[in-house]
């Protein structure tokens, strides 16, 4: 099943305080058993954890291909290893 959302949609949703906003998504979660989880960042540089359901689609992405954007990394997005012979 496709989902309505796509990396570098702009999308509106309420925040947890009640005023609607809008942001771009730059990364979607995936799981089995629970609705789609996308990351959202607005203008000022919030994010916000959204449910699939709680969007709405401003503006679809200009391209298919998001490789361009930039990706919300983890702090294990780029594994870091002690050189040998480091103390722990």
């Amino acid at each position: 099943m496709k989902r309505p959302f796509a990396l570098g949609d702009v999308v509106a949703f309420q925040t947890t305080s009640g005023r609607a906003s809008q942001g771009v998504v730059i990364h979607k979660i995936t799981e089995k058993r629970q609705p789609t989880i996308f990351l959202i960042e607005c203008d000022d540089r919030r994010r916000a954890f959204r449910f699939e359901t709680e969007l709405n689609l401003v503006a679809a992405s200009e391209t298919d291909d998001a490789d361009h954007l930039p990706r919300f990394e983890s702090a294990l997005a780029s594994p870091a290893f002690a050189r040998v012979g480091a103390d722990d």
